[in-house]
């Protein structure tokens, strides 16, 4: 057998040159800019959108820290996108690692900088590596930043993720806070087809206002991006009392469902660190929908808390059998109990652990137990507190 570092005349050519000169460091935001893909997933409009959802991650932590009631998304003209909320404002202070420099600056120039990774600001959060400011600021070819903070409003201007000049105190404010970004994606990074939808950034809006009930969401959209066959609106406030059964009943619409009423409720999780919501149906239909999220974030690919919430369902409709003496429910699968429903899912947890940056899957290992035991509580009083409605579901699945 040849040896397979064995320079043979066949393999034999010149080899290129590597040394210690070919090592790049790449400093600030240029790894960003090189890989863009490693922060957002992708340069096409899916990557783009990602932009606008850390930006949104940020200012909904905000509002589930008690700190911000409102928050504006707004898509301009010029197909640039302002996010605005009323919450505490990014310090505008000198850091004190960085005293020549901005806490703001800090923030949007520094991968890894932020105020969550200590649980001191932010018991839960769905920003978590502190790169989602910085990383909108490196792939925007200008990015305007404002905060008011201390009856005081401060602004920078950024180019392609570089300070065009220092933070300026622009004037005194005595009813305003908050944090206002605007910027524009760089057409040397993205697609040139690459445009904001007004329909996608509309959903993602609504789903955060259904995820924390105390928070109101306003829309606004320049009226000339929308087209003709687009029923998006122009401008929206977006609050739902509801919360999760208000987003279940939306997605519903008149379908007819198994069982009268929906399963859905609120629980503590871990001691009260944490927290849970659901709602799930069952339509007859059985076009099947599952949203989960963590920390408002959405996890389009599942994880620990999807599972957990699978096995309490499966659980509870094969207790529930064995108890009436329904044989048949012994073998009932995790594909039968929620393979057909309509599930609305959403924690939060203190340090949760995502799958890649774009934070589509939650790996937290003892979110599955946490979700499983809650809700399987609630489920079990749901199932045996209704018999006849047990039964339907029984029968259904």
């Amino acid at each position: 057998m040849p040896d397979l570092f064995e320079h043979t005349a066949k393999t034999k050519r010149k080899s290129k040159l590597y040394s210690a000169k070919d090592i790049e460091v790449l400093e600030g935001l240029e790894p960003v800019r090189r890989r863009p893909g490693m922060y957002i997933g992708s340069t096409d409009e899916r990557g783009l959108h990602h932009l606008v959802a850390e930006l949104l991650d940020n200012a909904m932590d905000e509002a589930v820290a008690g700190e911000a009631t409102h928050i504006d998304l707004e898509l301009n003209k010029d197909g640039s996108v302002t996010v605005r909320d009323n919450g505490r404002g990014i310090p505008t202070d000198p850091h004190p690692r960085f005293k020549s420099k901005s806490a703001l600056e800090v923030i949007l120039t520094t991968l890894h900088s932020g105020a969550k990774f200590g649980g001191k600001a932010y018991e839960t959060s769905g920003g978590l590596h502190g790169v989602g400011l910085s990383v909108v600021n490196a792939l925007s070819d200008h990015l305007i930043v404002e905060v008011a903070r201390d009856k005081a409003v401060w602004r920078q201007s950024y180019l392609r993720g570089n300070p065009t000049g220092k933070l300026k105190n622009i004037g005194k404010v005595s009813n305003r806070r908050g944090t206002s970004v605007t910027f524009h994606p760089d057409p040397k990074i993205f697609d040139l087809k690459a445009r904001f939808s007004p329909s996608t950034l509309y959903r993602m809006a609504r789903s955060k206002a259904y995820l924390f009930r105390g928070v109101y969401i306003r829309w606004n959209c320049n009226t000339e991006l929308i087209s003709k066959n687009d029923s998006t609106p122009e401008k929206a406030t977006l609050h739902f009392p509801g919360g999760l059964m208000d987003y279940l009943a939306t997605m519903l619409e008149d379908r007819v469902t198994i069982t009268p009423n929906a399963f859905f409720g609120q629980a503590k999780l871990n001691g009260g660190s944490g927290s849970i919501e659901w709602a799930v149906a069952w339509p007859k239909d059985e076009d099947f929908l599952f949203n989960s999220y963590c920390n408002t974030v959405p996890t389009p690919l599942g994880g620990t808390h999807e599972a957990g919430l699978r096995s309490a369902l499966t659980r509870g409709l094969r207790a529930y059998g064995e108890l009436i003496n329904n044989k048949p429910a012994s073998k009932i699968l995790a594909d039968d109990a929620v393979g057909s429903a309509c599930v609305m899912l959403s924690v939060f947890f203190p340090n949760p652990q995502f799958q890649g940056q774009t934070k589509e899957k939650l790996t937290t290992v003892e979110a599955a137990k946490l979700v499983d035991t809650s809700v399987g509580d609630y489920f079990d009083h749901w199932l045996s507190g209704d018999p006849g409605t047990a039964n339907l579901l029984l029968e259904h699945v």
